[in-house]
């Protein structure tokens, strides 16, 4: 079956156990070749390709890449698949994640003057992994808590024409580091550390204290020597009802460490930035899904500790699949953020208008930039700040100076939206509310119309079209056995209840979208009296849960307005291919 995507005719078909969306790819087989190396750090630690370099044409390069995938007990999941995109095109490829398992995912594209981005999405539809750096060759390695479908995006950021795509699995805890093999420039290494005395008897009192609580210890912890403030991240897989523990400990020269728990869209949820050696945050999940786990040495210089506590909580059973990476990354720059949402936005649907502008401010202050909007058009614009910019709000004034949206959240990285009804001048406020530094934005056009079905217009029917927009990437379809349905919710905190009957062993994906007066929408699923999905941490008007049905039968959609009031559409979605 056909429908448009983005900039891309999308055709699905399924084969072994990936399913491939994307224009006609074509499937090929090639022979494996010997040869190739790694050199691993361990068990549950990144294993960095060495003694291979890239070289002859991507069909001989994904010969040496399988070399050295294979040597580390990693085995094709299908074919090597050919792909064609025009600039500005995307495709996606599926895998079918096995629990415990790790996955390497490469590209390689045909033309030097490619720009390939690739950006994997869990099976709730957050970014786990990404590589959006300015080449040709973009390859991500991730691990699997669940079983579940993750799904690979890639996006043609630059440039066109032919690309392989190959994707592997592997054991537990064996994730690839491939920039060696590239000839790129990996990722900074940091020194490992062995716990000292002290702070042993720290971690000590800190288990007690936690074991009180009903908590306990996963791993060992994760020592790294570091000499500032840069950030750390740790990929975290939580559980809906499952409660978490986090902490830092400071070694010798250590004088403040700081914990902040971020989800995968980089929304702040959880932080301890007081002035101890030691941090430690708690949490329990109200999603399922990809977090990620920072720690910064805030003040002093030397080894900094990262561990994790799980518990029982409610009906959730005690977890056992891998809950934190036992490796660090370094957190992403601004560069990386910005090129990240950029491809977001183009997976939506829209177009660039304008070239992306650089900005710096300190705390507190805020600035205005003067734009103009063309009447019976629909805009979004973004801004992402720094890693040293910790909150970064963004209003859009209209020419009467009335505040015509707003993204106020805890994060990083706001966006606003607007479709005016007649020309005129706008005026777009960056606000440093915590934090300092560097910033970008950038402007974006929908290039399609501001009316749409079921009576939607405006940003109400732009926000449904970008959410459709990303479901059909990862496979999904309006589900016609399911009518929209909207209301109003009349003040904020106000909720409303849709009963609807699922059936089993079907995937779904349901969508609520705000209209004009509503800021911030929230969306559970239930059976009976037990939660099975929600989505409360995205802090826009326009948020989406995926469910897998596994009883037949009644359950029950809520909506809350949980940032200011007015009309609400809901939609249900399908996926095709199980």
């Amino acid at each position: 079956m056909n429908r448009t995507l983005s900039h891309s005719l999308l055709l699905i078909s399924l084969y072994a156990s990936s399913t491939i969306l994307g224009c006609g790819p074509q499937r090929e087989r090639w022979t494996p070749q010997t040869g190739g190396g790694a050199t691993t750090t361990g068990q549950g630690q990144t294993v960095a390709a060495t003694g291979v370099t890239a070289s002859g044409t991507p069909r001989e390069q994904l010969d040496q890449l399988d070399g050295i995938l294979r040597g580390q007990g990693m085995t094709p999941v299908g074919p090597a698949q050919h792909g064609s995109l025009q600039a500005n095109g995307l495709l996606a490829y599926a895998v079918d994640a096995l629990p415990n398992a790790c996955y390497t995912l490469v590209v390689l594209g045909e033309d030097p003057g490619q720009n390939i981005d690739m950006i994997v999405l869990d099976p709730y539809g957050r970014p786990a992994a990404h590589h959006v750096r300015p080449d040709n060759h973009p390859w991500v390695s991730f691990c699997s808590a669940a079983a579940g479908r993750f799904i690979a995006r890639v996006q043609m950021a630059g440039g066109q024409g032919g690309y392989f795509y190959g994707a592997y699995q592997g054991p537990a805890n064996r994730q690839m580091e491939l920039s060696s093999f590239y000839g790129d420039t990996p990722q900074a290494t940091v020194q490992t550390a062995q716990m000292d005395g002290q702070t042993q008897q720290r971690l000590g009192a800190l288990d007690q204290r936690l074991s009180a609580q009903g908590y306990t210890r996963v791993g060992e912890p994760a020592g790294v020597v570091l000499s500032n403030s840069d950030p750390r991240d740790f990929q975290l897989n939580l559980e809906q009802g499952q409660c978490y523990a986090f902490a830092s400990l400071g070694g010798p020269g250590a004088i403040d460490t700081d914990i902040f728990l971020n989800d995968s869209g980089g929304q702040r949820i959880e932080a301890d930035t007081a002035t101890a050696i030691d941090a430690t945050i708690e949490h329990c999940a109200a999603v399922t899904g990809s977090y990620v786990l920072q720690v910064r040495m805030y003040s002093g210089s030397g080894p900094l500790f990262t561990v994790g506590y799980v518990r029982q909580s409610g009906q959730a059973t005690a977890a056992t699949a891998p809950v934190m990476a036992s490796t660090s990354t370094a957190a992403a720059g601004l560069d990386e953020n910005f090129a990240l949402l950029d491809a977001d936005m183009q997976a939506r649907g829209y177009e660039s208008l304008g070239t992306r502008q650089n900005g710096q401010l300190a705390t507190g202050a805020n600035r205005n930039f003067e734009i103009q909007l063309e009447g019976g058009r629909c805009y979004a614009i973004l801004a992402v700040g720094d890693s040293t910019v910790s909150n970064l709000d963004l209003l859009l004034l209209g020419p009467g100076g009335n505040t015509v949206d707003r993204d106020t959240a805890n994060d990083a990285r706001p966006t606003v939206r607007v479709c005016p009804e007649t020309s005129g001048n706008y005026y777009m406020q960056v606000q440093m509310t915590a934090g300092q530094g560097a910033y970008v934005y950038k402007s974006y056009r929908w290039p399609r119309g501001t009316h749409g079905p079921f009576g939607l217009e405006g940003v109400t029917w732009v926000r449904l079209s970008e959410v459709t927009a990303l479901l059909g990437v990862e496979g999904y379809e309006p589900d016609p056995g399911f009518t929209p349905g909207r209301g109003t919710l009349r003040r904020q905190g106000a909720s409303a209840s849709h009963n609807v009957d699922l059936a089993a062993g079907q995937c779904y994906a349901i969508v609520a979208v705000g209209g004009e007066g509503i800021t911030d929408l929230d969306v559970t699923l239930s059976r009976g009296n037990t939660q099975l999905a929600s989505d409360f941490g995205s802090a826009n008007a326009f948020p989406s849960i995926r469910h897998c049905a596994q009883t037949q039968g009644r359950h029950t959609i809520q909506i809350t307005a949980s940032g200011g009031s007015g009309p609400y559409h809901y939609q249900i979605f399908s996926r095709t291919g199980g």
